[in-house]
């Protein structure tokens, strides 16, 4: 059984990456061409659900997660899992980012007024 690879190719070059991987490093996992697997990241061919097993325990994930692959929350949860934060420490930390904004804003305004004070004498 295969179905079409549409944007999991992309996926795919995604995971690859993120583990620092070479194609032609996950092409001798899988006993293929470098050309051929190539193939598999421009989305050129069909891909078996065997092959995509394959490459999914290669690149140390899941199929599910290749076809439900956001970069914006992987990398989020990899700079996390990174420093040690889990997600209640996450949500805090993002709370005084944004109430630290809001002060710098308010200040930027501020100034901006005594400026403007300054310019008119």
């Amino acid at each position: 059984m295969s179905f079409k690879t549409e944007e999991v190719g992309d996926r795919i070059k995604k995971f690859r990456e993120m583990r620092n991987f070479t194609q032609e490093h996950v092409a001798q996992e899988l006993k293929m061409t470098p050309q051929g697997y190539g193939k598999i990241e421009r989305n050129e061919v069909d891909i078996t659900i065997q092959r995509l097993s394959n490459i999914a325990k290669i690149l140390d994930t899941t199929i599910p997660d290749i076809f439900g692959f956001d970069e914006s929350f992987v990398f989020h949860n990899q700079e996390c899992k990174y420093y040690g934060v889990n997600h209640t420490q996450a949500e805090f930390i993002k709370e005084v980012y944004e109430s630290r904004i809001t002060d710098l804003q308010a200040e930027i305004q501020y100034l901006r007024g005594i400026l403007e004070k300054t310019l008119r004498q």
